[in-house]
């Protein structure tokens, strides 16, 4: 990281820093990434891939097409409608 990554990083988050808070930037944001680096020295070898937090499967229901309402009998007790649709405030 150096004083212009930070201006470049400050511009896309719509910040303005001078240069002396970029360079303190420089040294706290070199130590954040030194730190998150630190991962890299695990031994990772013998880890499984997380697939998901539980070992818990979803049980779906069969989709079964049963009987549906007709247009008629969908809008009899709409407040507004016209001949095949429901009447709404428009919205803008």
């Amino acid at each position: 990281m150096n004083v212009t990554d930070i201006h470049k990083i400050a511009e896309l988050s719509r910040l303005s820093f001078t240069d002396a808070e970029a360079a303190a930037f420089v040294e706290q944001f070199s130590s954040i990434v030194d730190y998150v680096g630190t991962i890299n020295e695990i031994d990772m070898s013998n880890v499984e891939p997380l697939v998901a937090i539980n070992d818990q499967v979803n049980i779906l229901r069969e989709d079964i097409v049963g009987d549906c309402l007709t247009t008629e009998e969908a809008l009899l007790n709409a407040p507004k409608k016209n001949e095949a649709f429901f009447k709404v405030p428009k919205v803008l």
